[in-house]
């Protein structure tokens, strides 16, 4: 939804499985809040539509090293989600910690958790469809070489398909794009990771789920992947020229819900249903467009909490640095400026409940000073 394009929150090696310790959590923790730059986080909606694929060739499996990637909770907490964090640490949650080596690349899933209300940030479908599921996934180069950095124009040049697929289901029909997903991702210490979120898939734990990873394109893939329609089995394509991985998701057989799973695949394939995600996909377009106008024009777009409005604070990098109870933003002013540009920027970011939203603006004035604001939106679009 290229058209939509406000500010979405928008995310190596063998060793033990076993968890590191609290104190070595903290203080990787710490060494990112210093050392790391927070690059600008990208929340993206995944549109349905499209057919594609993804597999590959051989596949190595191996427990990640926990000294040199972040956990999911940490990656959670990075992406601005504390809310999420502490679902990852839950007892619901299931740690995978896996890795698969596949051409250029070391895809590794860290973790798992679905449930209601896990997030802060909620997306358009929670009405209908209120428990979603959340995975980490990292993505390192095997050279050793550093993934591209948000800023860097190499960033995004090689995309790359995440997305839990069912067994038994074509994939091409049924993947993060249909089940209503999303994701953030970025780039911390030379590794890519990416928090995706899509309709809760334990219900069809009893037919078994798959999380598949291509190189190439945002989309499944038949060129990366094999699916046998009788069978219902994927397999990776040995002659594929990308990199792909297919992790089998541990899920609990005893949380399956047969009856949910087989409404929710009839509402899914249903071609009306198909129509209203296109409306709906439509009426954000449209609201995003005009919401930024608006600031463009200097029109009210809604109320200023009057103690949010502060003057922003740089880190040793040249980052603006705003906080407001749990809304927190570190990036370069690059990211909301163009240079020379005074006035409100028309990049925002966006979170609510359903009910009520939110969003953050930054201005410049003509001596080079930028103020943050958190303004609740008096409208919202038609359909969430």
């Amino acid at each position: 939804m290229k058209d939509a394009d406000w500010e979405r929150l928008l995310r190596q090696s063998l060793a033990s499985a076993a968890e590191p310790e609290e104190k070595l959590n903290q203080r990787i923790i710490d060494q990112l809040k210093e050392h790391t730059q927070m690059k600008r986080k990208y929340k993206k909606r995944v549109s349905a539509g499209l057919l594609a694929a993804v597999l590959l060739l051989v596949l190595s499996v191996s427990a990640y090293a926990a000294t040199r990637l972040y956990s999911a909770k940490q990656v959670a907490e990075h992406l601005g989600d504390p809310q999420l964090a502490v679902a990852f640490e839950s007892k619901g949650a299931i740690q995978v910690n896996q890795s698969i080596a596949s051409g250029d690349y070391r895809f590794t899933l860290h973790g798992l958790v679905s449930g209601a209300g896990l997030t802060k940030f909620k997306h358009s479908s929670e009405g209908i469809f209120p428990d979603r599921t959340y995975a980490v996934v990292s993505i390192a180069r095997q050279d050793g070489k550093p993934m591209p950095n948000t800023d860097d124009p190499e960033y995004g040049k090689v995309p790359f398909f995440i997305s839990p697929l069912i067994k038994g289901q074509k994939p091409w029909q049924v993947n993060i794009a249909s089940m209503n997903g999303a994701y953030s991702e970025d780039v911390i210490d030379g590794v890519m990771y990416r928090l995706i979120e899509c309709s809760q898939v334990e219900m069809f734990a009893d037919r078994g789920v798959y999380l598949a990873i291509s190189s190439g394109s945002t989309f499944f893939s038949r060129e990366a992947f094999a699916y046998d329609e009788k069978t219902g089995e994927l397999k990776p394509k040995e002659d594929y020229s990308g990199a792909t991985a297919l992790f089998d998701l541990p899920l609990e057989v005893a949380k399956a819900d047969p009856a949910k799973a087989e409404a929710y695949l009839k509402a899914l394939l249903n071609p009306s249903s198909s129509q209203a995600n296109d409306a709906e996909e439509e009426e954000w377009v449209k609201w995003s467009k005009d919401l930024r106008a608006k600031i463009r024009d200097g029109q009210s777009i809604g109320e200023t909490i009057p103690e949010s409005v502060k003057e922003v604070t740089y880190d040793d990098s040249g980052n603006i640095k705003y906080t407001h109870e749990d809304w927190s933003v570190t990036t370069s002013p690059k990211e909301f400026f163009e240079e020379g540009q005074i006035g409100f920027s028309d990049r925002i970011s966006i979170s609510g409940d359903g009910n009520t939203y939110k969003t953050i603006l930054f201005h410049r004035d003509e001596n080079g000073v930028i103020t943050g604001r958190i303004v609740i939106l008096d409208y919202e679009p038609k359909r969430f």
